[in-house]
């Protein structure tokens, strides 16, 4: 056989426009390449920023170090964002001074919160209606006046929260029927809705106290919270403690906390800040801020006044209160006389006005009822719509009475129970003062720091 040759190879050189355009081609690629590839990293740098940014807000930070569960306690979610249900222990946040605990965060990123304890107690009203309450009045600003004693312990809040939607429900058979109408205010109630969606008596909402539910039985009658937890109907006379509920703007900064009890979140607030819920000490007394406004910081006892053994509201007089400084025979004459004398701070202390009115009245019992009567003294006490930053002190009495007719006083109980007693009976008693806010200097206002006045004030 002959053998084949071998082909020999063709080579076709490229042309110069071909070469060009390769070259171009080449580059373009390249050129794209680059520059998808550092819009990727930048965006994606971006975005890790951005996530780091939410991780620092409030609610960045607690749906970042909570897994969502379908059952049990923990963070749940539904159509309107992210809940809390059952015996949780790392929703506490710190702001303006005073606890909350976290109900839900919101799909816009608002934080929903209910103070972690009562903050005063008091009668709902003779009117059903949350809107005609004395609760609402008492909670938040409105056109009536006055209003809004809770909303004006917070520092600046229209900077921090957004108003709060709720709606009156009913309790029927242990199950919610919700409303369609919905109201908004800064802060409202605790809500039958929220109580029961969280457990109820098994969840995190039950702190071993009486207070009052937004919401109502099937007989149109008001709620509210025993100690052990459970829901009961109420009489229209009778009186139970009051948690707040507010709702925090989305992306608020944090400066730190874990969310438990003893290390919570804490909002960062800059300079928007005041003294309320902060301690103060006068001479050898130590009190509570429950009041900061027009430069005046209006003061509570952070204990009893221990100067004898027992202290006796005297008998009612024919006047229409019982705190009358004119009575050589009452507590009135005794602490703006004996007991001023004696204290080293007695001219730091400004002259102030207690409300005295009756909450009881041909009118009802109407937060504005104790508007009617005032006096002007150095030394007072809590009166039965004050803002209480010493919930944890027990039986004491109010400056209030019940009645015209009567001798009975209102007095205070740390369980969420407002009581009844006759002003003869032996109770603890608070004191009440008022000081200029430019007075302090010093302290950090914790309760082993707390505010300082400078001895060359105690003249």
């Amino acid at each position: 056989m002959m053998a084949r040759k071998k082909r020999k190879k063709t080579y076709y050189p490229i042309g110069r426009k071909e070469f060009l355009f390769n070259v171009v081609s080449l580059l373009l690629v390249i050129g794209v390449g680059v520059y998808f590839g550092a819009r990727s990293y930048y965006y994606y740098g971006k975005q890790n920023i951005k996530m780091r940014q939410e991780e620092q807000t409030l609610n960045g930070t607690m749906l970042s170090l909570n897994s969502i569960v379908q059952d049990g306690n923990g963070l749940h979610q539904d159509t309107e964002g992210y809940y809390f249900k059952g015996k949780v222990s790392n929703n506490y946040v710190r702001f303006a001074n005073r606890n909350f605990r976290i109900i839900e965060v919101l799909n816009d990123g608002s934080v929903r919160m209910v103070t972690d304890d009562i903050v005063a107690e008091f009668m709902w009203g003779e009117e059903s209606s949350y809107q005609s309450s004395n609760l609402h009045l008492w909670l938040t600003k409105s056109d009536s006046s006055p209003s809004g004693v809770y909303y004006d312990t917070l520092p600046n809040p229209n900077k921090f929260l957004v108003q709060t939607s709720y709606t009156e429900d009913q309790l029927l058979d242990s199950k919610v029927s919700s409303s369609t109408i919905e109201y908004q205010d800064y802060v409202t109630a605790l809500s039958i809705h929220d109580y029961v969606r969280a457990g109820g008596q098994d969840s995190y909402f039950n702190i071993g106290k009486y207070f009052w539910l937004l919401g109502l039985d099937k007989d149109n009658s008001n709620l509210y919270v025993e100690p052990d937890g459970s829901v009961f109907s109420a009489a229209f006379d009778e009186a139970y403690g009051v948690r707040a509920v507010i709702t925090l703007k989305a992306n608020l900064a944090i400066t730190g906390g874990d969310g438990s009890a003893q290390n919570p979140f804490v909002i960062d607030q800059g300079e928007d800040t005041n003294y309320v819920n902060q301690f103060v000490r006068l001479g050898t007394d130590i009190y509570k801020v429950f009041g900061d406004k027009d430069g005046v910081l209006s003061l509570s006892l952070a204990g009893y006044l221990t100067i004898s053994s027992e202290i006796y509201v005297s008998p009612y007089s024919n006047s229409n209160t019982y705190f009358d400084s004119s009575r050589r025979d009452h507590l009135a004459y005794f602490l703006n006389s004996t007991y001023l004398n004696s204290l080293s701070y007695a001219s730091l202390l400004r002259d102030t006005v207690f409300y005295l009115g009756e909450v009881s009245s041909d009118t009802g019992l109407l937060y504005s009822n104790i508007y009617q009567n005032t006096g002007v003294y150095k030394i007072g006490l809590l009166n039965v719509f004050d803002y209480n930053v010493n919930s944890s002190l027990d039986n004491y009495f109010l400056i209030n009475t019940t009645s015209t007719v009567g001798s009975m006083g209102y007095v205070y109980r740390a369980n969420g129970l407002l009581e009844e007693a006759h002003v003869s009976e032996a109770k603890h008693v608070v004191l009440v003062v008022s000081i200029d806010r430019n007075l302090i200097s010093g302290g950090t206002g914790s309760l082993k720091d707390p505010f300082l006045v400078p001895i060359s004030f105690n003249t």
